[in-house]
């Protein structure tokens, strides 16, 4: 899997930078490609951040503006998918510092216990909201790597460098952001 992952990073990067060259050319239709190709990891990976699809959306946009604005300034270097999630984050940085902060777990109905049918549906989304709040509440550090590795399938390695931070901060704060998670949760596991 994790090959997987880095062969398809590869791969889009080498293409990518094929792309960039035309769109520091001035071709829209180059841009394009590249918004077809990371638009949606992008977007799932803002709206994980921001808890918010349309702010999600907001934010990709403006990541995909910021690479119109600075095309001249690229340098291929086969990074293009690790320098959008990089331009995405501090956008979603940005955002999260201007609004305010997601809503308590306390406010969320407490854990039942299962049930089939029907209800068990509910009881689904209900937890499904659980852990989204709770993802929101974990500090920005720890969200980051969180969804990084959890949602978008990266490696430590791949985080890292997307943070450019040290391999072994990307594995204490994922480690401190599942501690975390577990104790948020923990009356769901009852």
């Amino acid at each position: 899997m994790q090959a997987e992952v880095e062969f398809r990073m590869k791969g889009h990067d080498v293409e990518d930078d094929q792309w960039m060259v035309r769109a520091a050319q001035g071709d829209t239709q180059a841009l394009g490609r590249l918004v077809e190709r990371h638009q949606g990891r992008l977007t799932r990976f803002a709206e994980r951040m921001l808890g918010d699809r349309e702010a999600a959306a907001d934010a990709v946009q403006e990541a995909f503006l910021r690479l119109w604005r600075s095309r001249e300034h690229y340098q291929a270097q086969g990074q293009m998918e690790r320098l959008l999630l990089r331009v995405v984050r501090n956008i979603c940085l940005d955002r999260a510092r201007m609004r305010t902060p997601p809503e308590s777990l306390d406010s969320l109905p407490e854990a039942a216990n299962p049930i089939e049918g029907p209800a068990s549906d509910v009881q689904s989304k209900v937890f499904a909201e659980a852990v989204r709040q709770a993802i929101l509440c974990l500090p920005e550090t720890q969200r980051v790597v969180f969804v990084l590795t959890h949602y978008e399938g990266l490696t430590y390695r791949e985080v890292a460098s997307i943070l450019q931070c040290p391999l072994g901060t990307v594995a204490s704060r994922k480690l401190a952001a599942v501690a975390t998670l577990r104790l948020k949760l923990h009356d769901w596991n009852e």
